[in-house]
């Protein structure tokens, strides 16, 4: 899963912005060139350690400030720990968030662990960031720590469309990735060096003079300029050193690029003539990345810290302040590197206490990453037991669980099977995202721990562990098994227990997976009601999609429709508005907006839906050309739908598939190959593939309906018609309306290319009037050259009552101007209309109504009689349904925003 860090786990200091530091002197030369570069959305200080980057982008935050008042300021804190995507913006919109309001969804999504979404929240961060009214700059300080190549491409995606009142800057000790380089070429980049940060020889003198009251020779300056090539950190060492030894010459030569030993020079120069309190307080705290009062206080018992940090900020002993209420402060990085390898090499048997007393200090702060880390480093198992037992739940709840792993790592199967809920933990982490064949046996060794619980308590330990259990065996495909469990479970919880939520969500899933809808839905339901009173918001999306399939599943396309809005209002609600489950609403409502025809908004929903899964798995993105293809297949473009079609099909040579997804991608491409004839490719399909011989899901139904059009293809008319007809008879005991009529068509077309034309007949008369009931119009385009001259000869030999009549019309008129709206300069027709029947010049006049033209400049406009425009309007009205002029203007409104 995705590593997203809820705000509760952010660290406050890493987005608080640094304070201006003492030790410093006017260099408005640099400012200026700071101020300048600013003229780019985006600017780089790249210099090595100690040149004073972010020094320089503070002082050139505030002189921009200066000359354009109301900028705010935004600032991250980059630690190695965030070259993940999911941490990365979490902490990015944090970092902004703390600079400028963003809105709170936006917030809640940066939570959301589920999924790979840093470009879709790069993206909505950018809508929120071109609403704000001020200006803003936002620093990535120690950009060089982050390697991730999808950081990186986000990155050049948000610095190509950065609002003109936007500035970002990058500090690095390195050369940043091609990818953002690459935007010099498009003159978004301006760049600050090493040669551009330097001290000069003005600024050198004025940092003697006012630092070490000594006023140093031009000859002298110059000498040491070239020593140290103006290295600001080196100048302060070369100050402190002052106090031991005078001679700038001999400190100089010392601090020499070409011959330094930083780690040398600060023990000998530095930390040995410090005070013992100081010395402990240096060494303690740089276990940490970060402290504040709080934890040098931990680190530290016995010493006053307070006394120690004003000490050190004094002196300017290289330690930084950010900004916070309860002030964090932070060593500079070649300060904390020497302390870091200090502690080590002469410290290391004091390294697993501190790293205990760390973990302590963080988890009282309630920071439960910084005490997961820190308890694992100190190698004591007992914390991080205590860690799990108080928080193992939440973090799953909250599924992140690469941290509850990293726990579960450190102890033994021993350890773990001592206390009944690092079990349940255990379990449950390996049922979902690990190994769940180890579930089972591993909760048979726990069973003891029933036993010895007390006897209120055993039937609600009983029920937990068959719900993990009934999990694994569902992960594991053992429905029976996975049934058996869940129920027996609810029969030991008690009647108004929420723990009942997990079971029933379980057992509905399996109703599913057997083909009992019906049975499922109503467990659904149950589920969904109990997951909010647990606010497990995972689980309220997946009861509600599933309720959506199963409506849609049903012919109920409305409520199908209203229930993938409400995952997706939820999840929105809950800050988890770019994961799966949105993910799969989109899906159903594309589905549902395809079958009716709504060409428009189905292809708007699929790019909605790509752009969420922009940086997942190539998978995704190849499944989504199946439904592009799906449309461009209805418009009857070819040249379109082959170019998607030779994209799409790689994803039946994919090891990894997605169970709810291939279906439908199987489906697509093999109906694609049988309409184009290519017997090829089917029949090489056809033998790697095993046949369907259960037709229990609708995933079943969906890859029947593939193997069916390989059956057809290769003239193999009977088995295609024999396994249609036993899974309609599946489909019509168990409540797939949809289903059923979608296979009874194709084995209406499969009849017809038998030769059986009067049998074909007579199955597309049965099919009409249900298929018209449901409003079904794809499926049967989908099949256009079979089924439409069938439909023709009906309507020109039968009468069929008014409403079915009406939907057979509609589909032959869809059918003859399915090319219409995309020929070159054609009139765009709105979908809604051309499923409503409305013609070519029918939809000229609409528009000239809708413009609120009467009849007579109608008829000027269009070169043709009123009454002929009249009669045009008499067809559109019946077509709408609708009896006066108003009446159309406002239908023909609504369908068009649709």
């Amino acid at each position: 899963m995705g590593d997203m860090i809820p705000q509760h786990f952010i660290v406050p200091s890493k987005i608080s912005v640094p304070k201006l530091p003492a030790n410093t002197i006017d260099r408005t030369r640099v400012e200026d060139m700071f101020v300048a570069a600013c003229e780019s959305p985006l600017i780089i200080l790249k210099a090595p350690a100690g040149f004073g980057k972010t020094v320089a982008a503070l002082y050139g935050y505030y002189a921009y400030a200066d000359r354009h008042r109301g900028t705010a300021l935004a600032w991250l804190s980059l630690d190695a720990e965030d070259d993940r995507p999911g941490a990365f913006i979490a902490y990015l919109i944090a970092a902004v968030n703390h600079a400028v309001e963003l809105s709170e969804v936006l917030l809640n999504q940066s939570e959301t662990p589920a999924g790979n979404n840093m470009r879709a929240l790069v993206g909505q961060l950018l809508f929120e960031l071109d609403q704000v009214e001020s200006e803003l700059m936002i620093v990535l300080d120690d950009f060089h720590l982050i390697e991730d190549e999808h950081i990186h491409a986000s990155l050049g995606y948000f610095v190509k469309h950065l609002p003109p009142h936007i500035k970002l800057v990058l500090t690095t000790r390195s050369e940043p990735p091609a990818n953002i380089m690459s935007l010099r070429l498009q003159g978004l980049v301006a760049e600050l060096d090493s040669q551009q940060l330097a001290f000069n020889l003005l600024e050198t003198k004025a940092f003697f003079q006012e630092f070490a009251n000594t006023d140093v020779p031009d000859e002298q300056a110059n000498q040491l300029l070239d020593q140290i090539e103006g290295w600001a950190v080196g100048l302060q060492l070369i100050v402190l050193g002052m106090r031991n030894n005078p001679s700038l010459a001999a400190l100089g030569e010392n601090l020499s690029q070409k011959n330094l030993n930083i780690i040398d020079y600060f023990d000998s120069e530095l930390f040995d003539g410090l005070p013992a309190e100081v010395k402990t307080f240096l060494l303690n705290t740089s276990v940490v990345k970060r402290f504040n009062l709080d934890v040098a206080d931990a680190l530290c018992p016995g010493i006053n810290v307070h006394e120690i940090l004003e000490y050190l900020k004094r002196h300017h002993l290289f330690v930084v302040q950010f900004n916070e209420p309860r002030d964090w402060y932070r060593y500079h990085h070649l300060m904390y590197e020497f302390l870091q390898h200090k502690l080590l090499v002469a410290h290391s048997d004091s390294l697993p206490e501190l790293h205990l007393q760390a973990s302590d200090v963080f988890l009282r702060l309630g920071y439960v990453v910084g005490a997961v880390d820190h308890a694992i480093r100190s190698g004591e198992r007992e914390q991080i037991i205590r860690i799990l037992k108080k928080h193992g739940n939440e973090l799953i709840h909250k599924a992140h669980y690469d941290l509850v792993r990293r726990c579960l790592a450190e102890l033994s199967e021993e350890e773990i099977l001592e206390d009944a809920n690092l079990v349940l933990v255990r379990c449950w982490v390996e049922a979902i995202f690990g190994d769940a064949t180890l579930v089972h046996d591993f909760l048979g060794r726990a069973r003891q721990l029933v036993e010895a619980a007390p006897v209120d308590q055993r039937d609600f330990l009983r029920a937990e562990m068959l719900t993990v259990n009934s999990q694994a065996a569902f992960t594991l495909q053992f429905f029976e098994r996975a049934s058996a469990y869940a129920r027996e479970a609810l029969t030991l919880y008690e009647a108004d227990s929420i723990r009942r939520q997990s079971a029933l969500l379980i057992l509905a899933n399996v109703l599913f997976e057997q083909g009992d809808i019906i049975g499922a839905l109503e467990i659904y339901e149950e589920s969904e009601l109990l997951s909010r009173q647990e606010s497990n918001y995972d689980a309220v999306l997946w009861s509600l999609n599933q309720q959506a399939v199963i409506w849609k599943s049903r012919g109920d396309f409305v409520r199908s429709a209203e229930l993938s809005r409400e995952v997706i209002d939820y999840a929105g609600e809950q800050g988890v508005r770019y994961g799966f489950n949105v993910v799969f609403a989109y899906i159903n409502q594309a589905e549902i907006a395809l079958e009716e025809y709504h060409l428009r908004e189905a292809k708007q929903l699929i790019h909605r839906i790509q752009n969420l899964c922009e940086t997942w798995d190539d998978y995704w993105q190849l499944h989504l050309q199946g439904w592009l293809l799906k449309c461009e297949m209805l418009k009857g473009k070819p040249t379109v739908a082959r170019e998607l079609a030779t994209e799409h099909e790689l994803i039946l040579s994919q090891e990894y598939t997605a169970d709810v997804l291939m279906p439908y991608s199987t489906e697509v491409q093999l109906q694609w190959w049988w309409q184009n004839g290519d017997l090829k490719k089917i029949k090489t399909w056809l033998k790697a593939k095993p046949e369907v011989s259960e037709y229990r899901s609708i995933r079943d139904f969906m890859l029947l309906r593939a193997e069916a059009y390989g059956l057809a293809a290769t003239e193999d008319f009977g088995a295609a018609r024999r396994k249609l007809k036993h899974a309609i008879q599946h489909a019509e005991t168990k409540g797939f309306r949809v289903e059923v009529i979608r296979m009874a068509l194709l084995k209406a077309a499969v009849t017809d290319i038998a030769g059986d034309h009067e049998q074909a007949t007579r199955q597309v008369r049965r099919l009409l009037p249900s298929a018209a009931s449901l409003g079904l119009v794809a499926s049967w385009l989908f099949l256009r050259q079979w089924l439409m001259p069938i439909l023709e000869r009906l309507m020109r030999s039968e009468v069929f009552p008014p409403e079915v009549a009406k939907y057979a019309d509609q589909l032959l008129t869809l059918n003859r101007q399915r090319n219409t709206a995309d020929r070159p300069g054609g009139e765009q027709i709105p979908d809604a209309l051309l499923a409503a029947g409305v013609s070519r010049k029918e939809w000229r006049v609409y528009k000239h109504i809708l413009a609120g033209m009467s009849n007579e400049e109608i008829a000027g406009t269009m070169f043709i009689a009123v009454s002929t425009v009249k009669t045009h309007i008499n067809n559109l009205y019946k077509k709408l349904g609708v009896r006066t002029r108003r009446e159309a203007i406002e239908r023909g409104e609504s369908l068009i925003a649709e």
